[in-house]
């Protein structure tokens, strides 16, 4: 999947070499057509110095719509994730640009349900593969649609994305990414998804799970504890008998 995409942006690269010149008026003229492809194929023609806003303007509206068009395919169900990638690629400001950014997201989460509802592997690596720029809300609804269907650990990772690197995020007091935070504590250390658990608790939204931390302390598997025992007790979180659950499992 993520090496068609790779051969098709090396397509794009080498088509951009060979266009014909074309003039502003003629792409504004595509779009009062909705001539949405032949823009994005007649675009770069556009001589460097003469890539204004305008400009930007008509690739952003003609990627956006590209994307949005794009119909159902049970064979590639990420069809929509990979154009958007292939043209963030192909034009950099894309990425900037909230009206692409909104019809890349949508796509991705369509792409996702889609994938999820054919059960496919490996749904949720592609997804975060193909979207390394999406943001948090759009992440967290993401996330939301993996829990519906799954143990809640299962979608820790778009949990930790709608997170990303901030602190009291909005994200911290949905009740859905606490229990999946909880979830993934259960796992093993090593676990991939006990390690973002861990980050996410303990860093990103402390001051909104502490609480719930500490509840599911008393009781909680080996697993729970091994994750949690050492940084609740950093921060002072712990009661008596908590830390000596605690040392009783040796940590």
């Amino acid at each position: 999947m993520i090496r068609r995409l790779v051969v098709a942006a090396c397509l794009f690269a080498a088509e951009a070499g060979a266009r014909e010149t074309v003039t502003l008026e003629e792409l504004q003229t595509l779009a009062s057509q909705k001539a949405w492809a032949e823009l994005l194929e007649r675009a770069e023609g556009l001589p460097a110095p003469q890539r204004t806003d305008a400009w930007r303007a008509l690739v952003t509206d003609a990627a956006a719509a590209d994307v949005e068009a794009l119909p159902p395919d049970d064979k590639e169900p990420f069809a929509a994730s990979q154009r958007a990638r292939v043209l963030g690629k192909r034009y950099a400001f894309l990425s900037k640009a909230p009206r692409f950014a909104t019809a890349r997201d949508q796509g991705a989460r369509k792409d996702l349900q889609r994938c999820l509802g054919l059960d496919r592997r490996g749904c949720i690596d592609t997804f975060l593969e193909l979207t390394p720029d999406m943001g948090p809300e759009a992440a967290l609804q993401a996330a939301h649609l993996v829990k519906q269907g799954h143990f809640a650990y299962v979608a820790m990772p778009l949990f930790a994305m709608a997170v990303g690197g901030g602190r009291d995020v909005s994200a911290c007091k949905d009740a859905a990414l606490a229990e999946a935070v909880i979830a993934a504590l259960g796992l093993p250390k090593e676990d991939p998804r006990a390690v973002q658990a861990s980050k996410v608790a303990f860093e990103g939204c402390w001051a909104a799970l502490g609480p719930k931390l500490k509840a599911a302390t008393v009781g909680a598997s080996s697993y729970f504890l091994a994750n949690t025992c050492q940084p609740m007790r950093a921060r002072k979180a712990l009661t008596e008998l908590q830390d000596e659950l605690c040392k009783d499992e040796a940590l």
